[in-house]
C-alpha cells in the first residue's frame, strides 16, 4: 500500500454562489482525496496584474483544504484539473479571469517539484499572504525564506461553509420576535440582502406568522405580501417560501429562484406535492408534537409522490406542540434523529421561548441563547440553522472553527520544507 502523502489545496471562487461554490469543490475533493479538514473562508481582494479589466476586479472567497492522498503528485493535479472542470469552470477563459472555482495545489508533502506543468510549493506561495495566513490557521508553519508578515493581516469578510445558516424574513405585523419590522417590501429586501451578505445559504421569507395564538390570513393576503418582495428580490436565486396552503406555493413556484418550500403543517394536497417534486425543490417537513414515527409514514408518503429523499429536510419543529423541556430534550438528541430519517436536519429554535426555562431574556434579546443551542446542534450534525441573527452566528463559528483548526496538522508535518524552497 502507498504511502499517503498530506497536500494542501488553496481552494477560491469569485463567480456566482461563492460559498455554496466552494462547498461543491470540497464535496469533490473528498471524493478523490480524504479529507482532514478546512480552514475557514476569507474574502479578499482579487489578484489582478496591471491594466486587467474593470469587470475581473471581483472578491474572492478563499480556502485552505488538508488533503490525504497516495496519488502521484501530478495525478493529483489531473484530479484538480477535472474537479474545476466538472464544477464549470472555463479552461480557456484568460488566466486571471474571475471562475467559478480556483484549485492549487500550495504543498505536497515535502516534495519539490519544477517542471513545465507543475511547480511545488507553489511559485505563488511567496506572494500571497491570504494563502499564508490560512496556512499558519491549520498549522502549517511557512518557510522563513518566503514568510510574510501575516500578524496584522486582515480579510475582507470570515465566514465557515459549515454549518449553514437560513437567514429569517418574516412580511408580518405580528411574528413573536420581529413582527412589523419587514413587512414594508423595501425592508424586506434590504434584509434578505443584509442576510445573504452576511452568509445565509437560503433566505426563509414568511407571510403569516405561526407564534402562539396567531390569527391565521388568507392565502391571498399572503400572496399579496410576498409578491412584491419576490419581484424586489428577482436576482436572489436562493430563496425558501414558509408557507402551508396550496395556492401560495403553486403560486411561488412559478418563481425560479424558489428553491425550498417550508411546510409547518404538512397539509399540502399530493397535486401540490407532486409540483414540488417536478420542480426539484427541497421539502421541509415538520415535526409537531413528539410523535417521531409520523415522520417516518410522512418521509414514505411524500418519496411515493415523487419527492427524492435528498430533497426532503427533517425540522423536529422547536416550539410546535412540546413543552419547554420536552424541546430541550429533543435538542439534546438530534444525533439519533439524523440517524433514523436519513434526511438533512434543520434546526429551527431561534429566540423561541423554550429558552425562558434557562433565562429571562424577551425574544428579540435571546441571540446568545440561541448561538449556544446553535452550537450543540451543529456539533449533533444538524445541517441548517434556521436563524434570526446570521452575522453573530457566522462570527460565532468562524472562532470556533479557527480555534479547532489550531492543531489540524501534526506537529513538523511542514516544518521542514526550508531547503525545499
Amino acid at each position: 500500500m502507498k504511502t499517503k502523502e498530506t497536500v494542501l489545496l488553496a481552494v477560491g471562487a469569485n463567480l456566482g454562489n461563492k460559498l455554496q461554490n466552494l462547498r461543491n469543490a470540497l464535496r469533490e475533493i473528498k471524493s478523490c482525496f480524504d479529507l482532514a479538514g478546512v480552514s475557514h473562508a476569507i474574502e479578499t481582494k482579487a489578484v489582478l496584474p496591471k491594466n486587467s479589466p474593470a469587470a475581473w476586479n471581483l472578491p474572492y472567497l478563499n480556502i485552505m483544504a488538508v488533503c490525504k492522498t497516495s496519488r502521484a503528485p501530478i495525478e493529483t493535479l489531473s484530479a484538480v484539473k477535472m474537479i474545476e472542470e466538472k464544477l464549470g469552470r472555463d479552461a480557456n477563459a484568460p488566466r486571471w479571469s474571475p471562475r467559478i472555482i480556483d484549485i492549487d495545489i500550495a504543498l505536497y508533502g515535502k516534495q519539490k517539484i519544477n517542471t513545465d506543468r507543475l511547480t511545488i510549493p507553489h511559485p505563488e506561495l511567496k506572494n500571497r499572504d491570504f494563502w499564508q495566513f490560512l496556512l499558519e490557521e491549520i498549522g502549517c508553519a511557512i518557510p522563513k525564506e518566503i514568510k510574510l508578515d501575516v500578524n496584522n493581516y486582515k480579510a475582507l469578510n470570515h465566514f465557515v461553509l459549515y454549518p449553514q445558516f437560513v437567514g429569517i424574513v418574516n412580511v408580518t405585523p405580528d411574528s413573536f420576535s420581529d413582527g412589523g419590522k419587514f413587512l414594508d417590501p423595501e425592508k424586506a429586501e434590504r434584509r434578505v440582502r443584509k442576510l445573504l451578505d452576511d452568509g445565509a445559504s437560503i433566505i426563509d421569507i414568511g407571510a403569516q406568522s405561526t407564534r402562539p395564538q396567531y390569527i391565521e390570513v388568507s392565502p391571498s393576503e399572503e400572496i399579496s405580501r410576498l409578491s412584491p418582495v419576490l419581484e424586489r428580490c428577482g436576482n436572489v436565486d436562493n430563496l425558501s417560501i414558509d408557507s402551508y396552503f396550496d395556492e401560495v406555493v403553486k403560486y411561488v413556484l412559478k418563481n425560479p429562484n424558489v428553491k425550498w418550500i417550508n411546510d409547518q403543517n404538512s397539509t399540502l394536497n399530493p397535486e401540490t406535492i407532486k409540483l414540488i417534486a417536478d420542480r426539484n425543490v427541497k421539502l421541509v417537513v415538520m415535526l409537531r408534537g413528539v410523535n417521531f414515527s409520523w415522520i417516518d409514514e410522512r418521509i414514505k408518503y411524500l418519496e411515493n409522490l415523487g419527492v427524492k429523499k435528498s430533497n426532503l429536510i427533517v425540522d423536529p419543529g422547536i416550539g410546535f406542540g412540546k413543552s419547554k423541556h420536552e424541546n430541550i430534550r429533543l435538542i439534546k438528541n438530534l444525533k439519533s434523529l439524523r440517524q433514523r430519517y436519513g434526511c438533512e436536519i434543520l434546526l429551527g429554535a431561534s429566540r423561541k421561548s423554550f429558552i425562558s426555562a434557562h433565562s429571562n431574556a424577551t425574544p428579540k434579546n435571546r441571540d446568545l441563547e440561541t448561538i449556544a443551542t446553535s452550537c450543540f446542534a451543529a456539533d449533533a450534525g444538524v445541517d441548517y440553522l434556521r436563524v434570526h441573527n446570521v452575522k453573530n452566528h457566522m462570527r460565532f463559528f468562524v472562532t470556533k472553527r479557527c480555534l479547532e483548526n489550531a492543531d489540524l496538522l501534526r506537529p513538523g508535518e511542514f516544518h521542514e520544507i526550508n531547503d525545499l524552497l
